[in-house]
């Protein structure tokens, strides 16, 4: 079986933005980007379908993708690319509140902190979270100690 990984590429984050958050009307490369981060999710889980598909009616889910500096290609100084290393969703519930239904880091960025730096920004934006489950068990360790 052959398995690989491309992390999707923004060419030109100027705002040196972390985090994008993805809704119906947002960029079509942004979507893109997180369609194909839903698909190795998939993949790695083992689930018949696929967790975000930008063609389908999305309005309950607000995806992210989570962004790292590119450094290796920059061509100057006004080059601002940023590499995507993970993504994933909320989905509105129907009390108005959201769960986090899936995130997928690129494994080269697992176990060095990412979701830690970005979690007090989910918990401002999302309020007090659920998760869907069943949970890997990195993210069951995870919550006990930041949830």
């Amino acid at each position: 079986m052959t398995y690989k990984i491309d992390a999707p590429v923004i060419e030109n984050n100027d705002k040196h933005t972390k985090i994008f958050y993805i809704m119906p009307s947002s960029d079509d490369e942004l979507q893109s980007a997180l369609e194909i981060l839903a698909g190795y999710f998939k993949k790695e889980f083992g689930y018949d379908f696929t967790q975000y598909c930008k063609y389908e009616e999305n309005s309950d889910r607000t995806g992210f993708l989570i962004t790292q500096r590119a450094l290796d290609l920059v061509k100057d100084i006004e080059h601002y690319p940023y590499r995507i290393i993970g993504g994933g969703c909320f989905l509105a519930t129907e009390n108005g509140n959201h769960k986090l239904d899936w995130i997928w880091f690129h494994p080269f960025s697992r176990n060095r902190g990412e979701l830690k730096k970005i979690w007090p920004g989910f918990k401002e934006k999302f309020g007090d979270f659920s998760y869907t489950e069943p949970l890997s068990s990195q993210m069951k360790l995870f919550l006990e100690k930041h949830a």
